[in-house]
């Protein structure tokens, strides 16, 4: 079970990532990212770091696919701009080891927008 795995592993520091058994979803792990405190509010270089944390686990666990949420933008407020383009930077500045792809699997209008503009503006810098 998914859930009983994620609290064997809790506490984890904010930044970080650990992963789970996937239990009925179609993917070998989900990998869990803290990016709050319970109940309060998140920042830039949180959801940044849990970026990372996450990609970098990814890698170390061979996965060849990833998707990412939008980190912090829920319960944590922060705005879906921001957070798109800080993770997208995030995912452009990885030195991928296995990874071959990554996807943000994000729900609703806005929060695909603000992740196609992200990546739109990161490609339009290059």
């Amino acid at each position: 079970d998914v859930q009983r795995e994620s609290s064997e592993n809790a506490p984890i520091g904010l930044g970080d990532a650990v992963e789970t058994t996937a239990g009925e979803m179609p993917a070998r792990f989900v990998i869990h990212a803290a990016t709050m405190e319970l109940g309060g509010p998140t920042s830039a270089e949180i959801i940044s770091r849990a970026t990372v944390s996450t990609l970098r686990r990814a890698d170390e666990l061979g996965c060849r696919s990833l998707a990412l949420v939008a980190f912090g933008t829920g319960v944590g407020r922060f705005p879906l701009q921001d957070a798109a383009r800080l993770m997208v930077d995030a995912v452009r500045q990885h030195q991928p080891r296995s990874l071959e792809r990554v996807v943000f699997a994000v729900h609703g209008d806005a929060a695909e927008r603000a992740f196609t503009a992200a990546v739109q503006d990161h490609s339009a810098d290059r």
